[in-house]
């Protein structure tokens, strides 16, 4: 009896051990509808979700969610290791010192919020110069486009894009430039600011094509996965699994409450 016992555990054993060696990544992450939500008391859901698990899958790593983490606090983990991945991001010189930066898809150019009462159109980038703007913080804006907002006639940094919507909303700013899902989001969830603004027809996407991307820590302890998840995020690039992702969730994003109808992205 006691030699059938060990001949099972000797068969068993080999595949616990495989089970337990697949590496185990933590993904750092805050509510960023629409691409990922991170609701109280449910796991996070949205096209990040499924796409970095689909990830995970091609990259054969097991993805692990953080708490909902705010992304400053994730930017530290990524510089300590204590966090392997993060997603969504725009690339610049002081995240590239600390991580990775994997791009996988074009990013949508960010809009410029105007009240629905004001009556001007701003279609060009001069216009600019005789308006007082408010941006995000800790947003990433592209570098040309910033220089085009500070040479506005006043520039202001706010905290959030809710607080940017109440102080356009009371008039303190002429406008508002924030990320353009996002900021539909935070406006489809407030009641009252359903028709309180309208897109301006200036294009920020000629100022410069630019891509969002997965983060890699230059600190995780599984570096050795790097070209895996590279060649995974490339297949789901050609395959057209990211296209797929994002496009849903384009169609998903339900109605759009400005005060005139906007083009299709």
């Amino acid at each position: 009896m006691t030699k059938i016992l060990c001949c099972i555990l000797l068969l068993i054993l080999p595949r616990i051990a495989v089970a337990t060696d697949t590496p185990v990544l933590i993904w750092c992450l805050d509510h960023f509808a629409p691409s990922h939500s991170y609701e109280p008391g449910k796991k996070p859901y949205g096209p990040s979700v499924d796409l970095m698990q689909e990830l995970a899958k091609r990259a054969a790593f097991q993805l692990q969610f953080s708490p909902k983490t705010p992304s400053a606090r994730c930017f530290r983990q990524m510089q300590t290791g204590e966090a392997d991945l993060m997603s969504n991001l725009n690339a610049t010189k002081e995240r590239a010192e600390f991580m990775y930066l994997m791009p996988y898809y074009e990013r949508v150019p960010e809009s410029l919020y105007l009240q629905a009462k004001d009556p001007r159109q701003i279609r060009s980038f001069n216009q600019l110069a005789s308006l007082s703007l408010a941006t995000v913080r800790d947003y990433t804006y592209h570098p040309s486009l910033m220089s085009l907002i500070k040479s506005s006639k006043r520039h202001i940094e706010i905290s959030s894009i809710e607080t940017g919507f109440e102080m356009l909303l009371r008039g303190r700013i002429d406008g508002l430039i924030v990320p353009t899902q996002s900021s539909l989001e935070v406006i489809a969830d407030d009641q009252e600011l359903h028709y309180q603004f309208k897109r301006a027809q200036v294009d920020f996407s000629v100022v410069e094509k630019r891509f969002i991307h997965i983060g890699l820590s230059k600190k995780s302890k599984h570096l050795a996965l790097k070209s895996r998840i590279e060649q995974a995020i490339e297949s789901m690039v050609q395959d057209g699994t990211v296209k797929r992702l994002y496009t849903l969730e384009a169609v998903h994003q339900g109605p759009i409450y400005l005060a005139e109808p906007q083009p299709q992205q």
